[in-house]
């Protein structure tokens, strides 16, 4: 598995907003090519931090242009640009 993490800030008393808008993508989030889960934590009043998992790093790098347009849909919510790293896989627990 290879992974998007993002951290984003939400600008303050948007998170409602930001949220419905995130409902409203997920069928088109649901038919990225190889993307496996996508979750978001919010880890503060205006903090989210969001993790997907790809089959691959080649389905992570195919997939980015349809994420960054899907994703422009967020930007009146954002405090700011969002922090986003990549990584592989190392350790995984499910119960």
């Amino acid at each position: 598995m290879y992974y998007r993490i993002t951290k984003a800030e939400v600008q303050a008393g948007k998170f409602e907003e930001a949220m419905s808008t995130m409902e409203s993508l997920r069928d088109s989030i649901g038919k990225i090519n190889g993307l496996v889960s996508s979750n978001l934590v919010r880890i503060s009043e205006t903090e989210m931090l969001g993790v997907a998992a790809y089959e691959s790093k080649e389905h992570l790098e195919a997939s980015q242009n349809e994420f960054n347009e899907l994703m422009v849909n967020m930007m009146p919510y954002m405090a700011g640009p969002p922090e986003v790293s990549f990584g592989e896989g190392v350790f995984s627990f499910n119960s």
